[in-house]
């Protein structure tokens, strides 16, 4: 049988390619319709489509953010039976702080303060620790403070050691500024003992300054006769002009006369 070959306009053609039409050459020449390609969703469902992918993607992400979250370490352990642990560390010193801030009663405080009975000389040369203890020395009773008072007369010598350290020097001025005068007599001593050398010292110049501040007539008026008796060597160092300053400012009126005398006796000191 002979094929029949089928012409068709080229207008018609490309009317029919235009709108999806398949010309097409075969036995019978036929024309077919191609089938029509699926619809796309309209744009409102698109939108729709997308939303709903990113929703159900943000809900994955929160849940991997909250699995994350609930995995991470907490910090469990409380305050009470670890406070030293804590005080030596730039975090755990501020738990301690504010734990103590925060203590409900005055015995709570004390209870909390007393894991740091015979660790007191340690954090007192702690760089985080000695926060802790002006912490304590600032809201506790004065008679609460007396094992600080304590620790630092166990061994002779260490009062001055602990004065002229940086860290340390703030605990004992601040126990000269706030205990009372029936605690301090041990302290006050130690201090008085080796008032000339602490006087000269860039840091125990200012535990002779608090005690000649906060200290008792008796014991303003030795430090007055030690800075007259070693005038020309505390005069002469930095830290000891200092330390004048403060007996002029706090010494009686009728001891200043001493450091009046001592000093003219030294015209370059004038």
């Amino acid at each position: 049988m002979a094929s029949v070959s089928v012409v068709v306009p080229t207008c018609e053609l490309n009317k029919a390619l235009a709108n999806q039409w398949c010309f097409a050459t075969a036995p019978g020449a036929v024309l077919r319709a191609q089938e029509p390609e699926p619809e796309t969703l309209p744009e409102k469902g698109a939108k729709s489509r997308r939303r709903a992918m990113w929703s159900s993607n943000a809900s994955t992400a929160s849940g991997e953010t909250e699995s994350e979250m609930s995995r991470s370490p907490q910090c469990t352990c409380s305050i009470a039976g670890n406070v030293m642990s804590l005080s030596v560390s730039p975090e755990g010193c501020r738990q301690v702080q504010d734990a103590l801030d925060k203590a409900a009663s005055d015995s709570e405080r004390e209870l909390l303060a007393s894991e740091l009975h015979g660790h007191a000389i340690k954090a007192m040369r702690c760089p985080h620790a000695n926060h802790v203890l002006q912490k304590c020395i600032s809201i506790m009773s004065p008679a609460s403070l007396q094992f600080l008072i304590d620790e630092l007369l166990v061994h002779e010598g260490l009062v001055r050691k602990v004065a002229m350290h940086r860290y340390g020097g703030r605990i004992v001025q601040q126990l000269l500024r706030t205990c009372e005068a029936s605690q301090l007599r041990g302290l006050a001593e130690a201090v008085l003992q080796n008032a000339v050398e602490l006087s000269c010292h860039t840091f125990g110049n200012f535990a002779v300054q608090h005690l000649l501040e906060f200290g008792t007539a008796e014991q303003k008026y030795g430090l007055v006769r030690i800075i007259e008796r070693n005038m020309q060597r505390v005069a002469r160092s930095a830290p000891g002009g200092g330390v004048i300053a403060a007996a002029l400012s706090h010494a009686a009126a009728e001891d200043l006369v001493w450091i009046a005398r001592a000093a003219t006796q030294d015209p370059p000191l004038l």
